[in-house]
């Protein structure tokens, strides 16, 4: 009879006990403790002992969430047999492709199985996810998409938009849909060193709650980020009103020592809306 070995059993058959020049201790914490992914395949490459200890496969081509099924790298992947933890070291994507709450808990539901989330893009789709999981997700993301995503407090109130920037210490592009604003959000963005370090921001659906006078404040001093702000329709006509006086302001504007704003809200018209363009994208008058 033909016994065919899983590739796990074929690859611990030759596992042996290995006697290192250094104290077991010591190789022990090496093997519990890898600085970083590359260093960790290093080490499995070496010697299996580490691979035993700290069982962890590094993902580090695509990780992708679509049509109800996991893929790296467009090759579907069973998370369900997965017994190690996950490294993922390249970028990753959940998108529920659907309006089924089991599908919007997706990407929590395999956080336990997560050992280090070093993603540089992650693009989160539709998911409802802990305030005490941002950690781990965004620790090394430079690009953050947030398209109807609820971040939430253990006791189930939503997280703050501040209170996600503050988190994604790394990020360089930040874009939002539905961002949890109070009258305090700006105030409190100004505290977070990152935020000015931020090359682009853009939140879609900003409520009146946002304070528009403290961000006009901070836009006539910003030299680094641009701001692409989109209004929710329930904004008031006072609100419209003095969105179109900073639009004006914008448009007037010759030489610009600081970087305007790019807004649509209701009541822009649509000379306007291209004046805008044509500062915030002046790449466009070439094509």
């Amino acid at each position: 009879m033909i016994v065919r070995y899983s590739k796990r059993a074929k690859f611990m058959a030759t596992y042996r006990h290995q006697n290192f020049s250094m104290p077991d201790s010591f190789v022990f914490y090496i093997a519990k403790n890898p600085t970083s992914w590359k260093l960790y395949q290093k080490m499995v490459k070496t010697c299996k002992y580490f691979f035993v200890k700290n069982p962890i496969l590094v993902i580090d081509k695509h990780l992708n969430y679509y049509d109800s099924q996991w893929t790296i790298e467009e090759t579907p992947y069973n998370m369900n047999q997965t017994t190690s933890k996950l490294w993922i070291a390249d970028d990753l994507t959940v998108d529920s492709d659907t309006a089924e709450m089991k599908e919007r808990n997706i990407l929590a539901s395999i956080l336990p199985k997560l050992y280090r989330c070093d993603a540089w893009v992650l693009s989160l789709f539709e998911q409802v996810i802990f305030y005490h999981d941002l950690p781990l997700l965004t620790s090394s993301a430079k690009l953050i998409f947030f398209d109807q995503v609820v971040v939430k407090h253990e006791d189930g109130s939503n997280v703050e938009v501040q209170k996600i920037v503050e988190i994604a210490s790394k990020a360089t592009y930040i874009d939002i849909t539905h961002p949890t604003i109070t009258s305090k959000t700006m105030e409190e963005l100004l505290m977070i060193p990152n935020f000015s370090t931020l090359r682009v921001v853009t939140l879609k659906n900003v409520p009146e709650a946002f304070d528009i006078e403290a961000f006009y404040v901070y836009m006539k001093k910003n030299k680094t980020t641009r701001f692409i702000l989109n209004f929710d329709e329930s904004i008031s006509d006072e609100y419209v009103k003095r969105l179109n006086e900073i639009t004006d302001e914008i448009i007037a504007t010759k030489d610009f020592d600081y970087q305007p704003a790019f807004f649509r809200f209701r009541g822009l018209d649509i000379v306007r809306h291209f004046k805008l363009c044509d500062i915030f994208y002046p790449e466009l008058e070439d094509l």
